[in-house]
């Protein structure tokens, strides 16, 4: 399945917003598994439901390309924004500095890339610092940047008191709280990457500290590449099984649409663009719509190079504020 995504903001097709329009309380967001552009199915969804307001996946992106940059630059920004939180810490600017890491985490958002185990670290130990400095509330912060980090070696990007301390206490937290187990399934030509650590294809079985862990994935020998974000609580076990999909950041998002629809889960980095976007546009909800062909071509080969006269949907809204979703 391939889906292209140009880094302007797209164009309306007929029957389709490019973004929602001023106003609006409610949109349909449209998935089409057939047909990257929706064109027919959003002029058929809009003549069948005509007070729907109809836009496409890469509405959603269109905000956090904005704000994060392409899936080309996106390590960059990511980078750069490590740089400058560092930067503004050790001068005290806390505003700087949170600005900065939030545009490092916008910059996550939606690439199915994977950062270096030391640079996810970094953004979670900052994270923490700015906490500490600012509210001095901050061990589970620090324990978050010991999760990442796990067993590997890491850099304090801060080697300095009060910091160090508090750090290595959460450290010693996480050990006597116990490990938990990340079982990952295999998939055919897959290599997995767990926070930046590359660990070879499944079936794996490994122990890490309690915390919610980055999951990438990607297929050897193609540009299709998945990711995830997998929480572990200590003696338990987390499975994940990878779903690569074309490494754009719209196939990414058009396969986590995809999902909620058919099982009512959502990726928590989807859930941030999702409610993100919706701040932005004053939207209450989205109704998240799959528009596929009535007849099957596999099914019946007489429907082979014909035109479908009519679509079959199914969909949810989805609120993001209470992360709940509610029936079609």
């Amino acid at each position: 399945m391939l889906f292209l995504f140009s880094l302007a903001v797209p164009p309306a097709f007929a029957g389709m917003y490019s973004v929602p329009p001023e106003g609006a309380r409610e949109v349909t967001m449209l998935v089409c598994p057939s047909d990257p552009d929706c064109q027919a199915e959003a002029d058929w969804v809009k003549d069948a439901r005509p007070d729907d307001v109809v836009v496409g996946v890469e509405s959603l992106l269109a905000l956090n390309v904005m704000q994060g940059g392409d899936s080309v630059s996106r390590a960059e920004t990511f980078a750069g924004s490590l740089t400058g939180a560092l930067a503004a810490i050790k001068t005290e600017d806390w505003t700087a500095a949170t600005k900065a890491l939030d545009e490092a985490q916008r910059a996550l958002a939606g690439w199915t890339g994977a950062p270096t185990n030391q640079q996810l670290f970094d953004l979670y130990y900052l994270r923490a610092a700015v906490k500490l400095a600012t509210t001095k509330q901050a061990g589970e912060a620090f324990q978050q940047a010991a999760a990442v980090a796990w067993n590997r070696t890491v850099t304090l990007p801060l080697d300095v008191e009060p910091y160090t301390s508090v750090y290595y206490t959460a450290v010693y937290n996480l050990l006597n709280e116990g490990l938990g187990t990340v079982q990952l399934e295999p998939v055919a030509d897959t290599t997995y990457v767990l926070d930046g650590v590359e660990l070879g294809p499944g079936p794996l079985t490994l122990s890490v500290y309690s915390g919610v862990h980055r999951l990438n994935a990607t297929r050897r020998g193609t540009t299709d590449a998945w990711r995830t974000s997998l929480k572990v609580q200590a003696f338990r076990t987390s499975t994940a099984t990878a779903r690569p999909a074309s490494s754009d950041d719209l196939g990414w998002l058009a396969t986590g649409m995809l999902q909620a629809v058919d099982d009512h889960t959502l990726d928590p980095e989807i859930a941030t663009l999702l409610r993100d976007w919706c701040e932005h546009y004053a939207l209450a909800s989205v109704h998240i719509l799959v528009a596929e062909p009535a007849v099957d071509p596999l099914a019946d080969p007489n429907a082979l190079g014909q035109p479908a006269e009519a679509f079959g949907l199914r969909g949810v809204s989805y609120d993001p504020r209470l992360k709940r979703f509610s029936g079609d």
